[in-house]
């Protein structure tokens, strides 16, 4: 089997490591006779998904220097006509490069969900097409909440489901051809292929999203719970036209979260408690009240039955004569016994979880506190030292 032996990133090559062999006739053993390496043409360039003429973002152009630039239009609409900041977003200028390959990865990567991916069959189907349109979310009786974290994209708890708004930089061609397909980009390969599957996958997410005008319109819509999740000045013609190019994407092209469609949240603060090992993949919960109080309706139907088996057993021994207790009714006695000592170590269990979640909350709360702290202090260290060095 051929098997990569060393790349040449220059050349955008890899290099097969070929073993040539045969079968000894006085051995009968596999020999090896020669080794040779043929180059091959890497995977350097992720393919743009949709045209130039189906973008919905114009705003951007790569200039002859190879320089990505804002449009002299948008420039002029800006506070300053030199100013080069990612659409949508002023705070992230162009000109530094560490800062947006900053906000790319921490606007499109999910990497505890990808971590999670392997076992994510034990929370929802492997199929990306689960995902309800916005208004079969309404009908369901979900409110849209808008999020910006991309590891609650499409996560739904109880009557809210979190939905990431589009963002307008994703909606340029040339954003992607600088920064995902050209030569010029300055993010690392890895980078690049990371940040640009988990595109592809984060926008065909919306072609199942919005299906139809009613999507388009709730999408569109300014509603205070809601927000906005598609930019302005965007047509429901122009948005199918550019949305189609991702619908036929393969798992395999998209990050290994969008393999998956909506996914449960209480699912996933279980199950993080297993692989990822945290307590939570997202606390819903702020105050202890509200997060003890989920335990109550399962303690109160245990112990209810608990009591109603108890009280019978306890009926049933009154009602029955003590000169007829036979050996059947004897074992029965044991069992009973058995059974009320099993419910007394119950709710001392029970008991004693409460106390040491309580105690597990508490401290996690303090040994947050005491690093923050512990950070602060540093850093005066460190400004304190640099002011004597630089008097």
């Amino acid at each position: 089997e051929p098997q990569p032996c060393w790349s040449d990133d220059s050349h955008g090559l890899e290099y097969l490591n070929v073993v040539g062999c045969h079968l000894s006739s006085q051995t009968s053993r596999l020999e090896f006779t020669y080794t040779m390496a043929l180059p091959y043409a890497k995977d350097t360039q992720l393919s743009i998904p949709f045209d130039r003429g189906t973008e919905l973002c114009k705003s951007m152009i790569i200039s002859k220097n190879g320089i990505l630039e804002r449009t002299e239009a948008s420039a002029n609409r800006s506070q300053s006509t030199r100013e080069r900041t990612l659409p949508g977003q002023p705070r992230v200028n162009l000109s530094d490069q560490d800062q947006v390959a900053k906000y790319l990865k921490d606007d499109l990567l999910t990497p505890k969900l990808d971590r999670l991916s392997p076992h994510m069959w034990l929370l929802s189907a492997r199929n990306s097409k689960t995902i309800d349109t916005l208004t079969q979310q309404i009908v369901k009786g979900r409110n849209i909440i808008v999020t910006e974290d991309p590891e609650l994209h499409l996560v739904w708890f109880y009557d809210r489901i979190y939905i990431k708004p589009l963002p307008k930089y994703l909606l340029s061609h040339a954003f992607w051809e600088f920064y995902f397909s050209g030569n010029d980009s300055p993010l690392s390969q890895p980078s690049r292929k990371r940040i640009g599957k988990a595109a592809q996958g984060f926008i065909r997410s919306y072609a199942q999203l919005i299906c139809r005008k009613s999507d388009f319109l709730i999408a569109k819509s300014t509603d205070d719970a809601r927000g906005r999740l598609i930019p302005k000045g965007v047509t429901y013609t122009e948005f199918v036209r550019f949305v189609s190019a991702f619908e036929d994407l393969l798992d395999n092209e998209v990050s290994p979260r969008y393999a998956f469609g909506q996914l449960r949240l209480t699912r996933l603060n279980f199950w993080s408690k297993i692989f990822l090992r945290r307590l939570a993949f997202e606390r819903v919960y702020t105050q202890y009240g509200a997060y003890f109080a989920r335990f109550y309706g399962p303690f109160a139907f245990v112990f209810a039955v608990f009591s109603v088996a108890l009280s019978a057993m306890q009926v049933v021994f009154a009602a029955q004569p003590s000169e007829s207790l036979d050996q059947s009714w004897q074992s029965f006695g044991h069992a009973s016994r058995g059974f009320s000592i099993f419910s007394l170590v119950s709710v001392a269990l029970v008991a004693v979880f409460m106390l040491v979640a309580l105690a597990v909350l508490a401290l996690r709360e303090v040994v947050f506190a005491a690093r923050t702290e512990w950070r602060k202090y540093r850093a005066r260290l460190h400004r304190r030292k640099n002011l004597k060095g630089n008097p």
